[in-house]
């Protein structure tokens, strides 16, 4: 099954397919500074219980790639389009009447497990296009755009609708990404029919190092953004400028993402991702012990920036690892353990640093974020090392 032919990756309706896909799939990622908040507000959970529920659906995705992988080489894309569309639909309706929080963490985890599989695939089409940075900036320019529109709508929506309305509304934008799938390929290369076992012996060296550097990255994001909103809270300021600032901040996410589409590789893959790596810890430090509105503003901007900057310069990395797709494959398993543990990590975090009086210490969240990052750069540098010599190779050859 190979019809790569029918369908030109790089050309603008399946660019504009994937941006669409990875920007409205992912939104218990993307929202979940809102969706902790209105989980507690709404179903009268604690903060930690908020951020599992938002882990145990990440976590879904995260597993969801050992079944992309079985079924990617097998079965018709479009065909798995569907029916994970088709799931995630259910699983938000269902949640409507689910009253259990334990059902509904369930219900959650198998919609997650469908999203990985929309995730996994917009990921791999998007590692197969000529110029992966400008891909992959595209795939995250969709998500934050998307997080503009809905952290300006929904904080003002919220006290209407509920958690209900919120589930109904993304099973309607859902519903309407039926209709792109068509522009996506209905298979990939002849590689990824052969599973991990087809992976070059040097990419397998490196690459646990590169994912373990992806997995930090995307947990540290994860795990502090899921709090932003609490941590703006416990400060004193009011849901509505919280919702405000928040909006504002993701603007600038949509500035990171289009730079990041345009920088490419003019500067290399190295000095990118360093400027990248210390913004986001400078946003994450400007939290610490918060008590300004303009410090939090500021914190958020350059979180946001820097975070849709950065991303896609580490995927970009990895997937260019192996061409053929296959590590691009395990990228979004990584990506979504990252973003999914962060929160439970934090929320542990959480636990073991609150106070006797039960005052949670949000600042160990944003120590736990900026060793993380500390502890990944290093490790994505081998990686980035090893890309360049392999790009002057290719050059030197040509």
């Amino acid at each position: 099954m190979n019809n790569t032919k029918e369908i030109d990756v790089n050309r603008a309706p399946t660019i504009a397919a994937v941006s669409l896909l990875a920007a409205i799939t992912p939104a218990p990622a993307v929202l979940s500074p809102l969706l902790v908040g209105i989980y507690v507000t709404d179903l009268g959970i604690s903060p930690q219980q908020g951020g599992y529920l938002i882990a145990s659906e990440l976590i879904g995705a995260a597993l969801s790639t050992f079944s992309t992988l079985f079924l990617i080489g097998r079965v018709s894309w479009h065909r798995i389009l569907y029916c994970s569309l088709a799931i995630i639909i259910f699983c938000y309706l269902l949640s409507v009447v689910i009253t259990s929080i334990d059902v509904l963490m369930t219900v959650r985890f198998i919609s997650g497990l469908a999203l990985g599989t929309v995730m996994t695939l917009t990921i791999v089409v998007s590692g197969m296009m000529k110029n992966q940075e400008r891909a992959f900036g595209f795939w995250s320019l969709g998500q934050i755009i998307f997080a503009v529109i809905s952290f300006a709508i929904f904080p003002l929506i919220f006290p209407v609708i509920g958690l209900q309305g919120f589930f109904v509304i993304m099973a309607v934008m859902m519903s309407a990404l039926l209709f792109p799938v068509r522009f996506m390929p209905r298979a990939g290369r002849a590689e990824h029919n052969k599973g991990f076992g087809g992976i070059p012996v040097k990419t397998k060296k490196l690459a646990p190092f590169g994912l373990l550097a992806l997995f930090l990255f995307y947990a540290a994001i994860g795990g502090v953004w899921a709090y932003v909103e609490r941590i703006a809270d416990q400060a004193g300021f009011k849901a509505d400028l919280i919702g405000y600032i928040l909006s504002i901040s993701s603007l600038a996410g949509v500035v990171g993402a289009a730079a990041a589409t345009w920088v490419s590789k003019r500067y290399g893959r190295f000095l990118p991702s360093l400027c990248g790596y210390l913004l986001i810890a400078a946003g994450m430090l400007l939290l610490f012990g918060l008590e300004s509105v303009l410090f939090y503003t500021l914190a958020s901007l350059i979180f946001k920036f820097s975070w849709w900057f950065t991303a896609p310069y580490l995927l970009a990395n990895m997937t260019n690892l192996d061409p053929s797709g296959r590590i691009a494959i395990i990228v979004n398993f990584v990506v979504a353990c990252g973003m999914g543990l962060g929160p439970a990590l934090a929320a542990l975090v959480l636990d073991y640093t609150m106070s006797a009086n039960g005052v949670y210490d949000y600042n160990a969240v944003i120590i736990f974020g900026v060793l993380c990052l500390f502890i990944s750069f290093p490790l994505l540098c081998m990686v980035i090392r090893v890309n360049s010599q392999a790009e002057k190779q290719l050059s030197a050859a040509e």
